[in-house]
């Protein structure tokens, strides 16, 4: 039974890598943002040292440049997510009008004669848990 459970998290490992990498491309252009944004503030607190600069103005200005940061970091957050979706409705748009419909209202199925009115499943080599 070990086989199949190495199988089946091989393939839950393969299907959710894209999401992995998704998520890791996204923090780490979160990371750069937050290292520029630092930079800036750094530079700005510099600048306003040398040249004597009211406090008052400073302050503003670092309280200014830190809500741009997080609003550079929400932009890209909301972004990748709209591109996301926006894929998300490709395909469903491409299975649409790929897909023809199953009932249609002209069409009566009545299935033969030979049909067997009831049936059975039977699973073989199954193996369910949680936690």
């Amino acid at each position: 039974m070990s086989e199949e459970l190495e199988r089946n998290t091989r393939l839950i490992n393969d299907s959710q890598r894209p999401a992995y990498l998704l998520l890791m491309v996204q923090q780490w252009l979160n990371l750069v943002l937050d290292v520029v944004v630092m930079i800036m503030a750094a530079v700005l607190t510099t600048l306003a040292v040398r040249l004597h600069s009211s406090s008052g103005f400073t302050g503003a200005s670092l309280v200014t440049l830190m809500s741009f940061g997080e609003n550079l970091s929400g932009i890209v957050i909301f972004y990748t997510k709209l591109e996301t979706s926006i894929g998300a409705i490709s395909r469903l748009k491409a299975f649409n009008e790929s897909v023809r419909p199953e009932d249609r209202d002209d069409e009566d199925v009545v299935p033969p004669i030979q049909w067997p009115q009831t049936g059975s499943i039977r699973l073989t080599g199954v193996s369910a848990s949680y936690g």
